[in-house]
């Protein structure tokens, strides 16, 4: 891609847009929930931003190669690829497209074969179907049929498919056949036809219920045996569009209150007198006793996570996102942005601290707090928000839970209150549940919150007309959401550690919500079994000090062990004192610790006092474009100091413009090129003198290049080796080397080339080694996460700048095979324990063949 000379926007992440549409042979466009190496954006289904060629620093760039790896799924056979403006200013050139098979299913690579059959690199989120129903189970709106849009994709001869229909009345009875616009055999009381006769084919279903029903069990199935057919994805559920929130909610509308008589309008009901209250109040439906119990899992994820940086509203104090505290005016502005922080916006915008507030004690609190809560609403005409960041989903769900906690209050003081606080929750949970139905968050920690403040909903107001279709897709969303978050093994499938953890919470804060419903008490005791497996593989990640490694997106958190022991203490499981256990015996040497996460290198060494060591090496899937290209990275503590650190985790307020790069992690790329889509697996380890070697195999690097990279650990963790081998066919090889430290250690680098890193009166040797090739630039720098955000006018305080740590790069360049790295030693006999290990023939030969 080449810019022009005058562009003004060369340094944009999101400089161009990359679409691609999957083909079939007969030309039929495939919509897969999800292609590995490519994400799904807001323009195309599958696609990916393309970053201006400054965005890597080069300012006076105005050319960048582009590359992308991504899988390719059955059926499709082709790709429609289009490139779009952006953030670019003036127009751009793209030259010399080339598409071309990266590897096949199973690719060998240093004799080690990376099979990716059962790999989530290979999954594009299908859903096989057989004889018998896959069946959905979905609440009803009185009187009201439901939308179903998916699509089948087929791949050889079928009969096409069927959706068979089970209604049931309030109390589960089942509805006698036959229902409406449905046909039926002898053998299927019920059914609708989906004819398929294309590759791919789009389907619509409009199911409508007979009188009485209460909920619509639908069931997805094959006409004959051994059918090839899979859904893309769950179908979409969908209502008719009156009662979408779009056409519901009125520009002209002075307020929330209008929200629920215009919605029972649209419905039919008439006004009427219920129970001394007017129909279309909310009133009609709140139950006291089930106010008393709403539940708050989003704010206690937030409690257990935060701990005493938790939101805390005290007088004219207002604390967030782990700022000073502000002083929040009489008059709120819901526009107020004082520390220039998306966080501390995101917190801001969320209610939850006032929802905090109003379970205070004192009267005066509490109507304060319902006061500011209506200043909200009248602030945020729906479709105008004041902050537009209250738009997003994890914001608006915590909203909808402080506003359900909220109405509970204000029903018993204030009526023009909970009138508006009624309104709001209604359309907050329209919104969220419009982003279920369409699956817009399916597969990520969002989509359980999001079901969550849905669920609550639907269990605290179950007399609303929308409350068992919201019920539903929450049920729905919170099945699917914790299949793919928690896998059956117990591995949480989050690159991340800190998204690891924030799973875990959320999840054992869900399992008695969970617990206390029929229809979701199975989804619970396979949860507490999953976690049990996760808790411990967790566990295992935490380092000596307490302290859990910054591998992916790490926001900044102060103390990641107490988190994890207010969780315990808060929700304990008998399974937790197991795994405590586990970590004390570990205690009584060096050795591997035992975590779940298969893709994962851990050696510690426990000792009460400064001389623990631990070393954490991970080389799991990289498998959207956002994740952080750090296969192979590792993080290395000796001597009780953290020396070798991450700092590719970004921060909530300054994400940085490369954090996910691979230079901001402790890794090795070839002739430039950034790592793709692939992942690493580890051969069978083995002994060399002092030290345990792993050699780890990876894919990530595109189909030009084999590489490999070997760990040499010492037994006492006093130092350790990292080299790579790169081999392509029959030309030259450029490496570039990253080795990012502490921000508390001083490099120097002296003329020899040796390095040593200064902690006060501690010393770590590097050493620059090459086996094949030759050794080039040695440099030191400095790294940070990202440039300060811009202060605003009226900022009382600024966001601090990112801090900045050394890093130490290093090139070697050869042939077509290029081998070598660094010796990591804390002392002189540490290093030369490891030049022995080096030489020795067992431990180059991998390197070098």
């Amino acid at each position: 891609m080449v810019c022009a000379a005058a562009e003004a926007a060369a340094g944009a992440k999101d400089f161009a847009s990359l679409g691609l549409e999957f083909l079939a042979q007969d030309q039929s466009g495939i919509d897969f929930a999800q292609v590995p190496g490519l994400a799904r954006t807001a323009i195309d289904v599958h696609g990916d931003w393309i970053a201006g060629p400054g965005w890597d620093g080069a300012a006076d760039s105005r050319a960048v190669i582009l590359r992308r790896c991504f899988y390719l799924p059955a059926p499709a056979s082709q790709v429609a690829v289009v490139i779009r403006s952006w953030r670019n200013t003036h127009a751009f050139r793209v030259g010399d497209p080339l598409i071309r098979p990266a590897a096949p299913d199973a690719t060998v690579v240093g004799g080690a074969a990376i099979d990716r059959a059962e790999s989530r690199l290979t999954r594009d989120g299908r859903i096989a179907l057989g004889a018998q129903p896959l069946w959905y189970r979905h609440g009803l709106v009185p009187g009201r049929a439901l939308i179903f849009k998916g699509q089948i994709i087929a791949q050889g001869q079928t009969e096409g498919a069927r959706a068979q229909v089970v209604f049931r009345d309030a109390r589960g009875n089942q509805l006698p056949p036959p229902y409406p616009d449905t046909l039926a055999t002898p053998a299927i009381p019920a059914f609708i036809d989906i004819p398929v006769h294309r590759a791919a084919y789009r389907f619509t279903l409009k199911v409508a219920p007979p009188p009485r029903a209460a909920t619509l069990e639908i069931g997805f199935a094959t006409w004959e045996t051994g059918a090839s057919l899979a859904l893309t994805a769950a179908p979409e559920v969908l209502l008719d569009d009156d009662l979408r929130l779009a056409n519901l909610a009125d520009d002209a509308d002075p307020g929330a209150e209008a929200f629920l008589p215009h919605l029972l309008a649209r419905l039919g009901g008439a006004p009427a007198m219920v129970g001394g209250a007017l129909a279309g109040s909310i009133r009609t439906y709140l139950d006291p006793a089930r106010l008393a119990q709403v539940p708050t899992p989003l704010r206690s994820f937030i409690a257990l996570r935060d701990g005493p940086d938790a939101p805390a509203w005290t007088g004219a104090a207002l604390r967030l996102a782990r700022r000073p505290a502000w002083t929040l005016p009489e008059s709120v502005d819901w526009t107020a942005d004082p520390f220039q922080s998306q966080a501390w916006r995101l917190a801001f915008q969320s209610l939850s601290w006032v929802a905090a507030a109003a379970e205070s004690a004192e009267r005066q609190v509490r109507d304060r707090a319902i006061a500011v809560a209506v200043s909200w609403s009248r602030a945020n005409p729906w479709g105008q928000p004041a902050d537009t960041l209250s738009l997003h989903p994890a914001c608006m769900a915590m909203r909808l839970e402080a506003l359900l906690s909220l109405l509970a209050i204000a029903a018993e003081t204030d009526a023009r209150a909970v009138e508006i606080l009624g309104g709001e929750v209604l359309r907050h949970a329209f919104a969220l549940a419009e982003i279920l139905a369409q699956h817009t968050v399916a597969g990520s920690l969002l989509e359980v919150k999001v079901a969550a403040a849905v669920l609550a909903v639907g269990l605290v107001l179950p007399a609303l007309p929308m409350a068992r279709h919201w019920t539903g897709l929450a049920t729905i969303a919170l099945r699917s959401g914790v299949d793919a978050l928690i896998d059956p093994g117990g591995v949480i499938v989050e690159p991340s550690y800190h998204r690891g953890l924030e799973i875990l919470t959320l999840a054992l804060v869900l399992l008695p919500v969970l617990s206390a419903r029929p229809d979701l008490a199975s989804l619970a005791g396979a949860l507490d079994l999953r976690l049990a497996k996760a808790w411990a593989g967790l566990v295992a990640l935490f380092e000596p000090d307490g302290t859990l490694p910054p591998f992916g997106d790490t926001p900044t958190h102060d103390d990641r062990s107490a988190w994890i022991e207010r969780v315990a203490a808060a929700h304990p499981r008998p399974w937790m004192g197991r795994s405590a256990a586990d970590q004390v015996e570990r205690r009584g040497g060096p050795g591997p610790g035992a975590s779940a996460r298969s893709e994962t290198l851990v050696h510690r060494r426990w000792a009460d006092g400064p001389d623990w060591a631990s070393f954490t090496a991970d080389f799991s899937e990289q498998m959207r474009p956002q994740d952080h290209r750090d296969c192979t990275s590792f993080t290395f503590a000796t001597g009780g100091l953290r020396w070798i650190t991450e700092v590719g985790g970004s921060h909530s307020d300054s994400p940085g413009q490369h954090v996910a790069a691979a230079r901001a992690h402790n890794v090795v790329i070839p002739d430039g090129r950034e790592p793709t889509a692939g992942a690493g697996l580890s051969r069978a380890p083995f002994t060399v003198g002092a030290a345990s070697v792993h050699l780890i195999d990876t894919d990530v690097h595109g189909p030009d290049y084999r590489h490999v990279r070997a760990f040499a650990l010492l037994d006492d963790l006093s130092g350790l080796a990292v080299f790579d081998r790169f081999a392509t066919r029959g030309r030259p090889l450029s490496l570039d080397g990253f080795l990012h430290l502490d921000p508390a250690v001083t490099v120097a680098l002296d003329a020899s080339g040796r390095v040593f890193g200064l902690w006060n009166d501690r010393r770590l040797h590097i050493v620059p080694h090459a086996l094949a090739g030759q050794l080039g630039r040695v440099a030191v720098g400095r790294y940070s996460a990202g440039p300060q955000a811009p202060e605003r006018g009226g900022a009382s305080a600024p966001n601090p700048p990112p801090q900045s740590s050394p890093v130490l790069s290093y090139a070697i360049t050869g042939g077509r095979s290029v081998a070598g790295g660094l010796l990591i030693a804390a002392s002189p006999e540490s290093l030369r324990r490891l030049v022995r290990v080096v030489e020795d023939e067992a431990f180059r030969r991998p390197l070098t063949e």
